[in-house]
């Protein structure tokens, strides 16, 4: 189709002024205030996006390039580390399709083409346009997701801590809203670090959480398993009345047979009555 490659190689020839006009056109339809230098990345984003147009125009593609995917998730990746929201780009796609349909219109009449002919590249800023905007969309909720988990995991990390208190005898003290992801997390990643060693007693302090779910009460009686397969003996501190309650009503018998003491101090003062 010769109107499309005319089209493409106008396009190629005049990147730069039509990437300042839309991204102009864009921010002050959209009403945005950006900054110099996120302007002149915007205009370099729309500079690699004429070109995308360009390409599927000149190559007749009805299918958007892998380069304009990777683009996208390029684009996605940024925003996520600006601790930027999804919506700020999805904002500005309904005025760049305003913007760009009618700089089409304007190419198109310099170029004399026709109704048909500016339909049909139309359609392919479309498919760009909702291509990108779908790539970026997933790429976004994705890489939020994974940094989500490593949030997570670092929190879970922090929140069970391995505290040597003397020979042998560790006290892990539970902090802050033990979740089902929390719970999980020691059992899967803190405690195997006690695989291998000396220590032969392990004081789990619940003073410092929130009431204990059903379904983490199950993990924490994992743990308890757990450490008694590695040889160390479980001794339980802090348990508050939600807590307990929590316990007797998730119906683990063996968590509940569990050496209990009001502190930290109590259980040890038990273990050195028994010379640990």
């Amino acid at each position: 189709m010769p109107h499309l490659i005319k089209f493409a190689e106008y396009v190629n020839s005049h990147k730069t002024e039509m990437a300042v006009e839309i991204v102009d056109a864009v921010i002050e339809r959209a009403g945005l205030k950006i900054s110099a230098d996120e302007r002149d990345n915007a205009i370099g984003m729309y500079k690699d996006f004429l070109t995308f147009l360009g390409d599927i125009a000149e190559q007749h593609r009805t299918s958007a390039p892998v380069a304009l995917i990777n683009w996208s998730k390029e684009n996605a990746a940024m925003q996520v580390a600006a601790g930027g929201k999804i919506s700020e780009i999805i904002v500005r796609y309904q005025p760049t399709r305003e913007v760009f349909i009618e700089v089409v219109n304007e190419i198109g009449e310099q170029l004399k083409l026709c109704i048909k002919e500016q339909s049909e590249i139309i359609k392919k800023v479309d498919l760009l346009l909702d291509t990108s905007l779908n790539e970026t969309v997933f790429a976004y909720e994705a890489m939020t997701e994974r940094m989500e988990e490593r949030y997570q995991e670092e929190a879970a990390r922090l929140s069970a801590p391995i505290v040597p208190v003397k020979e042998g005898v560790v006290v892990l003290p539970l902090i802050g809203e033990m979740t089902a992801f929390r719970a999980k997390y020691i059992l899967e990643n803190v405690l195997p670090e006690l695989s291998g060693s000396d220590i032969t007693h392990a004081i789990i302090d619940f003073s410092g959480i929130t009431p204990v779910e059903i379904e983490v009460a199950q993990y924490l009686n994992q743990m308890k398993g757990m450490l008694q397969l590695l040889g160390v003996q479980v001794l339980a501190t802090g348990f508050r009345p939600d807590t307990v309650k929590s316990i007797v009503n998730s119906g683990l018998v063996d968590f509940k047979s569990m050496r209990a003491f009001t502190t930290v101090k109590q259980a040890l003062d038990s273990l050195e009555k028994v010379s640990v």
